[in-house]
């Protein structure tokens, strides 16, 4: 009869910093703050080589880092990250995870006592830090369900002291929401000064001919319905109505007859004096997967969208819907 060998303790890797600040920061930032009280939180037991038949993969998806909707992509670039922090930032970063892929993650991956710690970083740091794991595991040869803890702190002088702070750095951290990551996104932590959480804001409307805008909802940072009793009547090119129910008003421009594109402000007026102001138009595109990624057998759909339009149910209607960046509070604090 054949007995499991015990898994092998591999020690303490004590890692060098330098170059991998920002994945460093992320770790630190699940061992100090997301699991303070589990013991384990620096330990890693390795999944095996090649990522485990597609573990590793799973566990990135899993985590709210990468999305299959339709196609596998890193919510770094895509919304409402890539809305907020425009070209050329959002495209060149990634996301990184801690626990690491080659981590083992407990299934189903709801189950985890501690949310994943999620972090937007550029990819030189965050490639950097992976290698250095994989690197510490080639060396030693470890097989699956062997195990070592990390250790930040030892070799810390040799990063740059002015990223090394888990707390303060600006690289946006995406707040894991423990559930499987589908359809809508995440919400994600910027960890830059005041500001807490950046989520993905929506609003839906019908146009009725070309000044009527009806049937208004708006969808807050909970991705909770908000309906407003606002109809508008927007009688001339350039005229505007207020759409009320976020924390922040939402303004829509008419900027021609049906069919012609409409202008959103969110917190209009305040750009440059309020975290939450943001503004496009129905025919805006981006790096993302938007409200008019599904269904993929639509042959109309433009995934890179804000918006949604298509004809409406009703002769002389047009449905509309976009999603937008938006904070949870009124300044974004």
């Amino acid at each position: 009869m054949f007995e499991k060998r015990a898994p092998r303790d591999f020690g303490i890797f004590k890692v060098d910093c330098k170059g991998s600040e920002s994945a460093c920061n992320n770790a630190c930032y699940y061992i100090k703050c997301n699991a303070p009280q589990d013991s384990d939180a620096n330990k890693i037991v390795y999944i095996g080589p090649n990522g485990n038949n597609g573990e590793a993969d799973t566990s990135r998806v899993e985590s709210g880092c990468n999305f299959n909707n339709p196609v596998s992509g890193s919510v770094c670039t895509n919304f409402p990250f890539s809305q907020k922090y425009s070209d050329p930032t959002a495209t060149d970063w990634q996301c990184d995870e801690w626990p690491p892929a080659l981590h083992q993650q407990p299934q189903p991956f709801g189950t985890r006592p501690y949310a994943n710690s999620l972090r937007c970083m550029p990819g030189g740091e965050n490639g950097s830090l992976g290698g250095k794991l994989g690197n510490f595991v080639i060396r030693n040869g470890m097989s699956r369900d062997g195990y070592f803890r990390v250790d930040f702190l030892t070799n810390i002088g040799t990063a740059n002291q002015t990223k090394v702070n888990s707390v303060s750095v600006k690289e946006p951290r995406i707040a894991d929401q423990m559930v499987s990551n589908s359809g809508r996104p995440p919400n994600l932590l910027v960890v830059e000064t005041s500001y807490k959480d950046l989520f993905q804001c929506s609003v839906k409307f019908t146009r009725d001919g070309d000044n009527i805008f009806k049937n208004v909802v708006l969808s807050d940072w909970q991705n909770h319905d908000v309906r407003t009793t606002t109809d508008c009547s927007i009688a001339t090119d350039g005229g505007t109505c207020l759409l009320k129910g976020l924390p922040n008003d939402l303004e829509i421009t008419r900027t021609g007859a049906l069919n012609t594109k409409i202008k959103f402000e969110y917190a209009p007026g305040l750009a440059d004096q309020n975290v939450n102001n943001f503004a496009w138009d129905s025919e805006t595109s981006g790096n993302g997967r938007g409200p008019w990624t599904d269904p993929a057998s639509d042959p109309n759909r433009k995934p890179l969208r804000y918006c949604k339009v298509v004809p409406g149910a009703a002769a002389n209607t047009e449905d509309t819907e976009c999603w937008f960046p938006c904070y949870q509070t009124k300044d974004g604090m």
